[in-house]
């Protein structure tokens, strides 16, 4: 539905006998929407952030304790145990320090994506007030 623009309730002009449509008249600005919007999001890349950084530092940890459990692995095939078994050993240690490394990338990028965008908040949000 269209009307013929006579005047509004917000003051504005809309003499000009342009056709409005009704909808127009449905969606008032609301003060501070924005605001309260980029605090919710504030919020939440608060939240994930201690997340991020509690999983990166039990990667960091790991990977030491994948090394050792390799050395003794090699040592022991050294000392004879079973080739065939500490070679499968051997194989998934390696596979677990590639996904670990492969997660702590990952990670960091999540945690740099985080850092940029909650920094960018406020400056788009001064943006949204000018």
């Amino acid at each position: 539905m269209n009307i013929v623009g006579t005047g509004s309730a917000s003051g504005a002009d809309l003499s000009c006998g342009c056709v409005v449509p009704l909808t127009f008249f449905s969606f008032p600005f609301q003060k501070n929407v924005d605001h309260r919007r980029f605090r919710g999001l504030a919020r939440a890349l608060d939240g994930i952030q201690p997340e991020i950084e509690r999983e990166s530092e039990q990667l960091r940890r790991a990977p030491k304790r994948m090394i050792d459990c390799a050395a003794f692995s090699l040592e022991a095939t050294d000392n004879g145990e079973k080739t065939e078994r500490m070679s499968a050993k051997l194989d998934i240690l390696a596979q677990d320090i590639a996904a670990n490394r492969a997660r702590q990338l990952l990670l960091n990028q999540q945690m740099s994506f985080l850092v940029r965008t909650r920094a960018g908040l406020p400056r788009l949000l001064r943006s949204h007030r000018a």
